[in-house]
């Protein structure tokens, strides 16, 4: 049976007060504890946790992100696709504010979005603008001397994916994860290509594949012809002319 808080929940979040939502959550833990309302939170509709989430980023913790199962965030993530924000910044502040929350469940996040398409194409999504960088970082081992404008660094296949896992020597030159651990970016990518090969290796793919179509796109659109034609002459102007 669904616990009456749910459907209050629901109600306040359909309303768009998410700051009573939120405390209506707040006042569950205070009076039950943090476990109770992790059970809570895994009786919620996706749509309402997603709702919530948005509002957040690792400067601005939520109750939900703090409780939140690894299934349950990826339920909800899968739904970010719907919102159709350009920059998914509220993405962004989402990952970041629920991975980062808890060094130790960390790993446990990044592996359960990486099981599924959904997640993998979220974390594509995630590092859509910084598509140059993380490939410079693949190559390089470090975020540093990096020209953002320098589009040439993306490869038009996949097969030095085949070779990129990191071996010991790699990680060895490679920079150092406390010297990017900035609770973004670019520590996640540095987790994901270290860490995390298989999944680093996916959200590549994804996003090479999103480049060479963006690319093919531009292509097509200006090998269009001009809409605009010249005036046809009119032969018989003169022999109007008396």
């Amino acid at each position: 049976m669904t616990h009456p808080l749910v459907t209050t929940v629901s109600n306040l979040v359909y309303e768009g007060d998410i700051s009573s939502a939120e405390r209506a959550l707040a006042t569950l833990a205070d009076q039950e504890g943090d476990f109770a309302l992790a059970r809570i939170i895994e009786e919620m509709p996706p749509k309402d946790v997603v709702a919530i989430l948005r509002e957040h980023d690792s400067s601005k913790s939520s109750i939900v992100g703090e409780l939140i199962s690894p299934q349950q965030f990826l339920a909800a993530i899968s739904l970010e696709s719907a919102y159709r924000e350009r920059n998914h910044d509220s993405l962004k502040g989402m990952i970041n504010a629920v991975i980062f929350n808890d060094d130790s469940r960390t790993d446990e996040f990044i592996e359960t979005l990486g099981s599924s398409e959904a997640g993998v194409s979220a974390l594509a999504d995630y590092f859509s603008d910084r598509h140059e960088e993380i490939e410079h970082f693949f190559r390089n081992g470090t975020y540093s001397e990096f020209d953002a404008d320098d589009f040439s660094g993306i490869p038009t296949g996949n097969g030095d994916l085949d070779f990129g896992e990191p071996d010991e020597s790699t990680l060895a030159e490679m920079v150092r994860l406390r010297e990017v651990q900035d609770n973004d970016w670019r520590e996640l990518g540095w987790r994901l290509r270290c860490e995390h090969y298989e999944i680093f290796r996916e959200v590549l793919e994804v996003l090479r594949l999103r480049y060479r179509q963006a690319q093919a796109e531009l292509l097509a659109e200006a090998a269009k012809p001009s809409d605009t034609a010249l005036p046809a002459e009119d032969d018989d102007d003169e022999d109007d002319v008396l």
